[in-house]
């Protein structure tokens, strides 16, 4: 790919992201959003976060790998326990990455 093709290629997925995000803000700006959208809305930061953490414990290299001889799996294990009794985020975020340092200088 050519410099002009790179530049015009960051350009054109600039701007698709930028109408994408203002979408939202300049639609909705003075309305209320419609009941199916908000109950969807309440989704959008656990599925973020369960992406993200999916993505670190279960990716290695760009394949799938579950491996079970690493710390991360057993932390994760830890976190979802506390998230399951106590509901707390950040309790959860805690735990699990005090797990996480834990099992790394143990094992």
């Amino acid at each position: 790919m050519n410099t002009l093709a790179m530049v015009a290629l960051v350009f054109v997925v600039g701007a698709v992201t930028f109408f994408y995000r203002y979408a939202m803000i300049g639609l909705f700006a003075g309305n209320r959003l419609p009941g199916w959208l908000q109950v969807l809305c309440k989704y959008i930061a656990p599925a973020s976060f369960a992406a993200l953490t999916a993505s670190a414990l279960f990716i290695d290299g760009g394949a799938v790998s579950i491996a079970l001889d690493t710390p991360r799996p057993w932390a994760a294990l830890v976190a979802a326990g506390v998230a399951w009794r106590s509901g707390n985020v950040l309790a959860t975020i805690a735990t699990g990455m005090a797990t996480l340092y834990a099992l790394k200088l143990i094992l």
